[in-house]
């Protein structure tokens, strides 16, 4: 159904960024429009693009790169506690956060780099602890590491749900006004200065600005003129089933395990979460992280009805008996994901034309959302940059 009513703002996009930047939009004043589709209930069947927030547990940290990624997500993680005790949405289980990696990195991955990683948190004012392999395996004597191994624990990190995250979002933006519309938009045209948007459902709707917030499938959408220098890659998550939250005590690792001088393992290894399904799970996620690019809507479709690379299922069972020998796991699944890349590693928010902001972040974008939202919103609805943080360092580049 078409909407007569014309808003300041139209986001496209309801996820992570979308819904953040729906949000602080809508608490400025701004009558804001917020349109994106409810997630897919199956995805053997499913058609079209797909969102990589559709998953119960993201790291939420400081024990990343570049400083850019962990002071975004500062900014965010300062404003959570008031977020979830407006809504009554918990998004937030409390975790350490521990990157595991041999004592001598070489030049593997900057991901990786202890010395660097330790840094960044310096900076940020955040405690973390340098752990030898002694001290690394009397942390957690239940875990079994690869000889040669050490890590850096941030003590106070979280357990991030994308899902409730974007719930919360929602809610504290329709309290403030917003409108949620449950469609994907097909087409983004200008009628004289206004941006008319078209949802796949027949609306039209009107606003004097937009905020592109589609994440990974972006370039798929149709919906910009020139195509953004980014990467979109099909990702794949193996969950593995465990009893319940007290099968295991452990952290969450960033963990790259070498052996023989060759990486065999660089990822994620989540402590157990409860899923929708009732059942809780750890979350496995790395080997074939940037394996499976993909280009426009039909192969992100294919990409997600494959229900992601069944051969990170070995992988995940070689890796969970090594680490926990004395685990019992009930079952092994996959389930697709999407993540995207831009070349500095850095979201793109910027302007794609005169009247629309894009907004791109790629796989670490959940627990940045809320700040990257805020500065978008304040971006699209008063067309001037005022934050520290120089524009400049969000500049989006475009494909050739």
């Amino acid at each position: 159904m078409s909407d007569p009513t014309r808003y300041d703002l139209a986001v496209i996009g309801a996820g992570p960024l979308g819904a953040a930047t729906a949000r602080h939009a809508a608490e400025s004043g701004a009558s804001v429009l917020v349109v994106g589709p409810e997630e897919p209930a199956d995805p053997a069947g499913h058609e079209g693009t797909w969102a990589g927030y559709y998953d119960q547990g993201r790291l939420c940290h400081v024990l990343e790169v570049p400083l850019m990624t962990s002071l975004l997500a500062m900014r965010s993680r300062r404003r959570f506690p008031e977020l979830i005790a407006r809504t009554g949405i918990d998004f937030l289980t409390p975790t350490h956060s521990v990157t595991v990696l041999p004592a001598e990195t070489g030049e593997r991955s900057l991901w990786f780099d202890r010395d660097v990683l330790a840094r960044n948190a310096a900076d940020l004012g955040v405690p973390v602890d340098a752990l030898d392999e002694q001290e690394l395996a009397q942390a957690y004597p239940g875990l079994r590491f690869e000889p040669g191994h050490v890590a850096l624990r941030e003590p106070d990190a979280f357990i991030l749900n994308p899902r409730a995250l974007v719930a919360a979002e929602l809610s504290a933006a329709t309290a403030a006004g917003a409108t949620i519309v449950r469609d994907e938009v097909v087409a983004r045209d200008r009628v004289g200065d206004d941006v008319r948007l078209t949802g796949a459902g027949g609306g039209t709707w009107t606003a004097a600005r937009a905020v592109l917030a589609t994440g990974a499938a972006t370039n798929a959408t149709g919906l910009l003129d020139r195509r953004l220098a980014t990467a979109t890659y099909g990702a794949t998550v193996v969950l593995a089933e465990v009893a319940g939250p007290d099968a295991v005590s452990m952290p969450t690792m960033m963990m790259m395990k070498v052996r023989g001088g060759e990486m065999v393992f660089g990822g994620i290894v989540m402590a157990p979460v409860e899923y929708p399904d009732g059942r809780w799970y750890l979350k496995i996620s790395g080997s074939s992280l940037l394996d499976f690019p993909l280009e426009g809507r039909e192969e992100i479709a294919a990409w997600v009805r494959t229900g992601g690379h069944p051969g990170d299922l070995e992988m995940a069972r070689v890796l969970l008996a090594e680490l926990l020998p004395d685990l019992e796991v009930l079952s092994l699944r996959t389930r697709p994901c999407l993540v995207c890349a831009t070349p500095s590693d850095l979201p793109y928010l910027d302007w794609a034309d005169e009247s629309t902001v894009v907004l791109v972040e790629g796989e670490r974008g959940a627990m940045a959302a809320d700040e990257i939202g805020r500065l978008a919103a304040g971006l699209a609805l008063t067309g001037r940059w005022s934050d520290t943080i120089p524009h400049a360092v969000f500049a989006a580049e475009w494909s050739a």
